[in-house]
């Protein structure tokens, strides 16, 4: 039996005739045939019922067709994986990184990634995790930085930085001398929000919606740095990731945690479920793996 002999039988079921599958395969459709009987002979069972008209299949050779099937499954996906290791040393990474948060977050994965493999071709897209999602999908990106909760059978989602989502005031804030506050205590707040085409948008406001109350929103940007500003200069609240508030605006804002309901915060890189993972998605996702050993602060 020869991985040959497997693809040819496996075209000719799918195709259940021998005209097609020969034209497929480019080969002769005695070549098929003959290669059909020497499996038959091997496993001494009949596979395929020929008649005048048709090509019946039996239940001997439907039992055989799904283990040459899984076995040239397994074949292609072993010598992809081996065509990677002998060409380890190059290849190419394409990463999709949402503003501001991806970038601030990821830059010591990017930079150790590309000290430890400086052959490879890294590839950054930044645009917002709701387009990151589609480009993923699509196969424009390798991986890409989404925003958890991240749910999507399509995707594998492995989680690399975990925090929370505080609740921002500038210092003369009646509420700056808490440091814990409750979701309904929020009312009346004047919010200044990320623009609706960060996934991040869709999380806040889903927060809210299980407080019981939407948020009154008098200002919306797509540039975190400038929802901060405007924080630290009196004009509305904000809710923001904490590590990036930390980073960026610690000293000029107070920070508070949320309850009723909680807001965990996570980074997570996603890829699809079906795609084969080369040698520099698997070396990018292990330096993201490595990462969560030590917690965001």
């Amino acid at each position: 039996m020869t991985m040959i002999q497997l693809a040819y039988y496996v075209e000719v079921v799918k195709q259940r005739n021998f005209t097609r599958a020969a034209e497929k395969l480019f080969v002769s459709q005695s070549t098929l045939s003959k290669a059909i009987r020497a499996l038959e002979n091997e496993f001494q069972a009949e596979f395929i019922g020929r008649r005048a008209k048709d090509l019946l299949i039996t239940q001997d050779g439907l039992a055989f067709y799904e283990y040459a099937a899984k076995l040239l499954d397994y074949y292609h996906t072993q010598t992809q994986e081996l065509e990677q290791k002998l060409r380890c040393a190059g290849g190419a990474l394409t990463l999709g990184l949402p503003p501001s948060a991806g970038t601030i977050y990821f830059s010591s994965l990017i930079y150790q990634f590309r000290q430890a493999y400086p052959e490879t071709d890294l590839q950054i897209t930044e645009i917002t995790s709701k387009s990151i999602r589609d480009l993923v999908d699509d196969g424009t990106l390798d991986l890409g930085v989404v925003i958890e909760p991240f749910s999507d059978s399509k995707f594998y989602s492995q989680t690399v930085f975990r925090s929370e989502a505080v609740l921002v005031v500038p210092k003369q804030h009646p509420l700056a001398t808490q440091s814990c506050v409750d979701f309904g205590a929020l009312r009346t707040e004047r919010f200044l929000m990320v623009s609706p085409d960060y996934m991040y948008y869709d999380v806040v406001l889903e927060r809210f919606k299980a407080a019981g109350f939407a948020p009154n929103i008098v200002f919306e940007s797509s540039q975190w740095d400038l929802l901060l500003e405007m924080v630290a200069n009196n004009q509305g609240v904000s809710i923001l990731p904490k590590p990036l508030v930390d980073k960026l605006y610690a000293g000029r804002v107070c920070q508070l945690h949320l309850k009723n309901p909680e807001f965990p915060w996570a980074l997570s890189v996603i890829y699809r479920t079906d795609k084969f993972l080369t040698v520099p998605m698997q070396r990018f996702l292990k330096i993201c793996g490595k990462s969560k050993q030590s917690p965001v602060k």
